[in-house]
């Protein structure tokens, strides 16, 4: 976790990414974010997602863990205060909620590839096909912020914050008003990953629909 003066420096540094205009969008901040990103092929971490609205906490707060091996493998794992998982491995993207008996698929198309999650796996084609990106940074502590091309897109903004060099936090802020925050601990890079964590096959007794 951020230490409590990494805390200080963080909040102003969103604060400041927070009111920069998207004009300010810079393309070699958009290559630093890049080549952040892929600096590693594979990354672990737990996290802690809380979602808050007018700043007031709303909902379940869920912890789990993360996995990426880039491009494209990814692994969303909450671990309470329910279980399931979201599980790319490439090619078909899975959702899998065991207290429904139900999992969901669908393929990883050009959309899916824009998410959030999928910039940690595909960062270069997917931040300089559809987003404009604002940096500020000191000694320690770089924030970024990403404005998405598509209007259509699910949120407005997203913040990533890195503490020398590896993520710590993650915002999004939608369209309806409200803020995700996702804090990320114990964070690993360039492990070894098991290829199987990357493929789901269904449990017996689960009902399989695909999502269109």
């Amino acid at each position: 976790m951020l230490s409590s003066i990494a805390r200080s420096g963080a909040v102003l540094l969103l604060s400041w990414v927070a009111v920069a205009p998207q004009v300010n969008a810079d393309e070699a901040a958009r290559q630093r974010l890049i080549e952040l990103l892929q600096s590693t092929e594979t990354l672990q971490a737990e996290f802690r997602q809380e979602t808050y609205a007018d700043g007031e906490l709303r909902g379940d707060q869920a912890e789990g863990i993360m996995k990426i091996a880039r491009p494209l493998k990814f692994v969303w794992q909450v671990t309470a205060p329910y279980e399931q998982s979201v599980i790319s491995d490439g090619i078909t993207l899975w959702v899998h909620d065991p207290d429904l008996l139900q999992a969901t698929y669908q393929p990883v198309t050009d959309q899916l590839q824009q998410s959030p999650a999928m910039i940690l796996s595909q960062p270069e084609s997917t931040l300089k096909m559809s987003y404009e990106v604002t940096e500020a940074a000191n000694d320690s502590l770089t924030a970024y912020r990403l404005y998405p091309l598509d209007e259509n897109a699910v949120f407005e903004d997203m913040t990533l914050l890195f503490e020398n060099g590896r993520i710590s936090e993650l915002r999004l802020s939608d369209n309806l008003g409200q803020d995700t925050r996702i804090t990320f601990s114990n964070v690993e890079t360039g492990l070894t990953l098991d290829a199987t964590d990357f493929e789901f096959t269904p449990p017996e007794g689960t009902d399989v629909f695909e999502q269109m």
